[in-house]
C-alpha cells in the first residue's frame, strides 16, 4: 500500500514538473467544474476584417458554457473603439471558444506604438499596436488562475496615394539645395503617413495624433553610407503645424557613432 502511495505521489510530481516546463500558461485542470481560463496573461492578435479573436479554455468538453468577458483599456477612447461582441460560448464537445472583439475607426484614438521595419524595393511595412485587456469573473475562474489577459491588438497598413509633398532637408539629412518635390501616402485606416524614398532609399513613415499636433517618428533607417553603412533616424520629436510637418532629429547614427543633428521639414499636399 505504502509503496502504491509513493509511486501515485511520484507521478503527480512529476506531472507537475512538465506542467512547469511548458511555456503555454493557463493549461485547464479541474476533476469537477465546469469552468475556464485564458491560455496565457499576455496575447498578440491580429486585426483583420474588424475584429480579432482570443482563444478561452475550459476544464471539461460536456455540456455547454457561456462564459462573460470584460473589456479595460488604459488608452483614452480605447472602449469606445474596442468592444466585445459577446460571451465565450463553448458548445458541447468543445474545451475552446473565441472571444470575438470588434473594433471601429481606430484613426480617432493613439496606437501605443507604430512600427516602421524595411522590406524589398526600399519599401517599409508599418504597423499600430493597440493593448487592451480582457476578464472573466472569478466565479467562471478554473484553477490556473488566468482570468485575464493583456492583448496587443496589431494592424499592418496598407497605404494609398496622397499627392506630392515638399521636403526641406537643408537644415537635414541632405544639406545644400536640399529642397525637392517627393511623394507620400497615407494609410487607408490611419493617420499615418509614408514618404517614398526620400533620400533616394529607404521610405519612412510617421503618424499624426489625435490631438492633431504630435508627430511620433520611431527610429528607422533612411539608407546607406558607402563606409559607414545603415544610417538610422533617431530620437525624433516632430510636431504638425496645419499642413507642415517639423521632423527634430537629435542624430543622423551610424554604429560607429553619429552625422549630428538635424530638422527635416515636409509640407503634404
Amino acid at each position: 500500500m505504502k509503496k502504491s502511495i509513493l509511486g501515485f505521489l511520484g507521478a503527480a510530481a512529476m506531472l507537475v514538473s512538465l506542467n512547469s516546463c511548458d511555456k503555454t500558461e493557463g493549461a485547464l485542470y479541474d476533476l469537477n467544474d465546469n469552468k475556464a481560463s485564458f491560455y496565457s496573461p499576455k496575447v498578440t492578435v491580429p486585426m483583420e476584417g474588424g475584429s480579432v479573436i482570443v482563444p478561452l479554455g475550459r476544464t471539461t468538453t460536456s455540456g455547454e458554457l457561456s462564459v462573460p468577458v470584460t473589456l479595460t483599456a488604459a488608452g483614452a477612447g480605447y472602449t469606445n473603439i474596442f468592444k466585445v461582441a459577446g460571451p465565450a460560448v463553448f458548445t458541447n464537445g468543445e474545451g475552446k471558444a473565441e472571444v470575438k472583439v470588434t473594433y471601429g475607426d481606430f484613426s480617432k484614438i493613439d496606437a501605443s506604438a507604430l512600427s516602421v521595419s524595411p522590406i524589398a524595393n526600399n519599401d517599409v511595412e508599418v504597423g499600430l499596436a493597440f493593448p487592451f485587456t480582457l476578464a472573466i469573473d472569478s466565479a467562471n475562474l478554473s484553477v490556473s488562475q488566468v482570468a485575464k489577459t493583456s492583448v496587443s491588438a496589431t494592424s499592418t497598413l496598407e497605404f494609398a496615394d496622397a499627392g506630392t509633398a515638399v521636403l526641406n532637408s537643408t537644415g537635414g539629412w541632405i544639406g545644400e539645395n536640399g529642397i525637392k518635390n517627393v511623394k507620400i501616402q497615407k494609410a487607408k485606416t490611419a493617420n499615418v503617413y509614408k514618404v517614398v524614398s526620400p533620400f533616394g532609399e529607404n521610405s519612412i513613415a510617421f503618424m499624426i495624433k489625435s490631438d492633431g499636433k504630435t508627430v511620433v517618428f520611431p527610429n528607422q533607417v533612411l539608407g546607406m553610407n558607402a563606409e559607414y553603412g545603415a544610417v538610422s533616424m533617431s530620437n525624433v520629436t516632430g510636431t504638425i503645424a496645419g499642413k507642415v510637418v517639423t521632423l527634430n532629429v537629435a542624430g543622423y547614427t551610424v554604429a560607429a557613432g553619429s552625422f549630428g543633428s538635424g530638422v527635416e521639414i515636409i509640407t503634404l499636399p
